[in-house]
């Protein structure tokens, strides 16, 4: 049996979380929370029990945060602190409440500690609790956030994002540098059989790179293809500098060659484009936040069976996206700020067949309607 209580309801925001689902990959920030939070209980317990050197025997062994279930709202999943006991084996050394109370007062000061990152006031704590940020966040993307203490009402700031991460990181003493996920398009400039190395170029910066043999062909087909400036896609982890330069990349997970029209590689290159980029005085730069809530949208929702479309940028800061076929033009204006799109579908032979249509990219059903034309007509 187990004795539990509600011990955190926090509030993911950000697109990957408006179906109101938790993606796999933040249950390891989660779980890191957890083993931050039973540290720091440690060092309360005994910081409020300085007669003792150390914690009770078994004060952590059976106790678990677990979820419950997950509330609309974004995403809010709701967290259990629980205690598993048996009569044979009791693991609670004082009475419920204040053996909990120490794990809410840990949790508490995992709120402190975001909250003055936030502030811009600096950590009073061990830097080896702050370490535990080195996972907590790691897997949050751009836009996202973690909000603790989820209340509209509440003046704190208690809001988890990469940038309050990396202010925790950096806070450390004893190591200016922080890690999290990379998701770059990067180069192959130079594979090195005798000392099994490879060269990864991103922006104006090369990493030399241990060979992974599970990767190999790709590494070998995208250098083969380097005048072609044929694009990898990469995730790894990246280390980056208290001036957030990556100086390093390791434990890459991830490597795939990618088509000259996937819609990462087209947007990445539109962001290059500043305000007044067309003739120095029309053209708006593209929002990346809009741009990559659309990508998100697009890899979600468009056919990847289907050929890709030409993208390009408008004069408004929106896209175009086209696809051609013989005497069949379809083209797809996208508005950025809400997703709404109009759609546009030639045939060059007959005008009778044209028509337009308004499209919401925010529903799954006009995706399929963009998905059933382009089958249709360009094959």
């Amino acid at each position: 049996m187990s004795t539990e209580k509600i011990f955190i309801s926090p509030r993911l925001e950000g697109h990957r979380f408006d179906d109101h689902t938790l993606p796999v990959s933040l249950l390891e920030d989660f779980s890191a929370f957890e083993e931050l939070v039973f540290e720091l209980a440690k060092k309360i317990y005994l910081d409020h029990n300085p007669q003792r050197k150390r914690v009770p025997k078994g004060f952590t062994d059976n106790v678990y945060l677990k979820l419950s279930k997950i509330e609309e709202g974004s995403t809010i999943p709701h967290i259990l602190i629980a205690v598993a006991t048996s009569i044979s084996n009791p693991t609670i050394p004082v009475a419920n409440d204040e053996y909990f109370s120490y794990f809410e007062e840990a949790r508490d000061k995992v709120f402190e500690l975001v909250e003055n990152a936030n502030s811009g006031k600096s950590a009073e704590i061990d830097s080896k609790f702050l370490n535990y940020f080195s996972r907590i966040g790691k897997n949050l993307e751009d836009g996202e956030s973690i909000d603790f203490l989820n209340s509209s009402s509440s003046t704190r700031n208690v809001k988890l994002n990469k940038n309050t991460r990396r202010k925790i990181l950096l806070s450390r003493e004893e190591k200016l540098v922080y890690s999290e996920i990379i998701h770059e398009n990067v180069l192959i400039s130079l594979i090195d059989k005798k000392n099994k190395v490879f060269h990864v170029e991103l922006k104006d910066s090369t990493f030399e790179q241990p060979i992974i043999d599970d990767f190999y062909d790709t590494i070998y087909l995208a250098f083969q293809e380097y005048e072609n400036k044929t694009l990898v896609s990469l995730k790894a982890t990246g280390i980056f500098n208290e001036q957030n330069k990556l100086v390093h990349i390791e434990d890459i997970q991830s490597m795939d060659v990618l088509d000259a029209y996937d819609i990462n590689v087209r947007l990445q290159s539109l962001f290059q484009l500043e305000d007044k980029w067309y003739d120095g005085v029309q053209g708006k730069a593209i929002d990346k936040e809009k741009a990559n809530i659309f990508e998100s949208f697009f890899k979600n929702y468009f056919n990847s069976n289907l050929q890709l479309p030409a993208i390009f940028p408008t004069l408004t800061g929106d896209l175009v996206l086209e696809w051609k076929k013989d005497d069949i033009e379809i083209s797809l204006d996208v508005n950025l700020d809400n997703l709404n799109a109009e759609l546009f579908y030639f045939d060059m032979d007959s005008d009778d067949n044209d028509f337009q249509e308004k499209i919401n990219l925010n529903l799954s059903s006009d995706w399929g309607k963009i998905n059933n034309l382009i089958s249709k007509s360009i094959i």
